[in-house]
This record gives structure tokens, sequence and C-alpha cells, in this order.
């Protein structure tokens, strides 16, 4: 090598910022990437554009037990596609055993996807992953989805805020409705987007009587949102405690923004026929691929 090249081989190497002699940094700088994507409730047609390209491109896949099958049809046939999901207590995986897959399979350089039903953000460890990641150095995005209770209202036909009776809205789990012995709001003024509610709805429904909620307080109780089998039921929150037998993935949305059933009902029929002459799969994959 002449006097110029070499010198040319010296500023290329300082502009990068590389210390050849150091392996480590070689090593995370080689490092794959965790893409923490949120699959919506459940159609596949509610992916965000950008969630479904990087679905496309995964190498290592590690979802949730709630996602859907048509969103996990989007995954390449040839990715590495893990259930590590925990539904009803029942916990496939430890919550440091998927963090030990994400970071493993990122450092050997794969695209990962770890892919969550509804929103990252919202009830789904977000910040226990995130933490996990940044310790060991791995690069990562989180790309948000469709919560449940987002999709739960558009299905029932009703808004979840209302500037003539609801200025709030709370999205708390039924695990934690106990921890409050009065609201924090303004009960008549506020909308609960209650995930997970079941299946004991009668011990729900004694906490949120319990938080300042009146018996007669409207309610829906919205089973598998966005799928062919949802189900939507009105009642009031004196009615919970017969309720038995309700599918899960279950969100009961709680407050006076639900009180107007009679016009919702009327809507609901042409949204569960929708379906019959739309294929979301199909829909998405030609948006997708362009």
């Amino acid at each position: 090598m002449d006097a110029g090249n070499a010198d040319l081989e010296i500023f290329i190497m300082d502009i990068a910022g590389i210390d050849y002699s150091e392996q480590e940094e070689i090593k995370i700088n080689m490092s794959g990437k965790v893409y923490i994507i949120g699959a919506g409730p459940g159609a596949a047609d509610l992916l965000t554009v950008r969630a479904a390209n990087i679905l496309r491109s995964a190498q290592v896949v590690l979802h949730d037990d709630l996602v859907s099958r048509e969103v996990l049809d989007l995954v390449p046939s040839a990715a590495n596609t893990i259930n590590v999901g925990k539904r009803c207590g029942n916990h496939s995986t430890s919550q440091e055993q998927i963090h030990a897959l994400m970071i493993s399979h990122a450092q050997k350089g794969s695209t990962v996807v770890r892919l969550k039903s509804g929103d990252p953000a919202i009830f789904g460890r977000l910040g226990e992953e995130i933490d996990a990641l940044r310790e060991s150095q791995i690069a990562f995005e989180v790309v948000p989805g469709i919560t449940a209770a987002h999709a739960g209202a558009a299905a029932a036909s009703f808004t979840l805020t209302d500037r003539r009776s609801a200025s709030a809205l709370v999205l708390l789990t039924a695990h934690h409705c106990a921890n409050g012995s009065r609201a924090l709001f303004d009960p008549a003024k506020t909308t609960y987007a209650v995930y997970m509610p079941g299946p004991d709805y009668g011990k729900t429904a004694h906490q949120l009587l319990a938080m300042g909620l009146d018996e007669d307080t409207p309610c829906a109780l919205i089973s598998q949102v966005s799928s062919s089998q949802q189900q939507v039921r009105f009642l009031e929150l004196s009615q919970l405690h017969a309720v038995t037998g309700v599918p899960a993935p279950a969100l009961l949305i709680v407050g006076e923004v639900t009180r107007r059933k009679e016009l919702a009902e009327l809507d609901l029929p042409s949204l569960m026929t929708a379906s019959q002459d739309f294929s979301p799969q199909t829909s998405l994959r030609n948006l997708v691929n362009g």
C-alpha cells in the first residue's frame, strides 16, 4: 500500500469513529434491531402500514398469545415465529425469558419483531422491555397500534369523549380497579375503559361502584373486537354480576357515551356484515406490496 492509500484508509477510519482494537464495539455495531409493534385488536387491516411493512421483513417474531391469526399470516414463512404469550395468568414464557430472546436474536444480527396485541404502550409491559434492550445496548423502535378502547368504541358506534357528557377518559385494568376507593374524575363525566374485566364481572362492577360510579351507569361489553366473532352487549353496572361465558379478550367501556345504545344497535348489523364483501388480509397485502 502506498502512502496515499494508507492516508486515505486512516482518514476513513477516523471519520467512521470506529476503534478496531475494541472488538466489543464491533459486536454492538453489528447487532440487529428490535421492533416492538402493536398488532391492534385483531383485524389485519387495522395494522399501520409501517407495522405491516416491518412484519414483511422480519426474521424473528416473538408474539403475544392474543395476536390474531390473520395478523400472523403476514409474517414471512421463513421467519422464526415464537409464541411467548400470556393469557389469564397462564404464562408460557416468563418476562425475563422474553427479554433474553429479544436480546440474543438481535445480537446475532436479526431483525426482531416483538408483536403485541393492541398498543404496546398500554398494559403491554413496554417499559420493562425497553429497559432490557437499553441495558444491552440493542437498537429498538416502537411502532404503535390501535388499542382495544379505540377499536371497541368504533365497533359499537359510540365516542369515548363527548363535550356534552364525557370530558375525561380513564384506561385501567380490572386487576387495578381496587387500588383507589374513589374516582380521580367526576364519575358522571368520565369514560372508563376497563381492560381484562372478566371473568368475574360482578367483582369488576363492585370495584367500579366503590370508585363512585352509580349502579345505573351505562356500559358496553365488547368481546373479540374487530374479529368475525365480535360481540357487543349494552347494559348497566348493576347487571354485570349476571354476565358469564364472554369469550376473551373482552373490554368494558363504562360511561354516558354508551347510553345511546339504540343508535348504536342500528349501526351494528352493517358493521358486522361489512367483512363479507371485503377481505382485510387481501387488501392489506395489496397495500404493502404496492
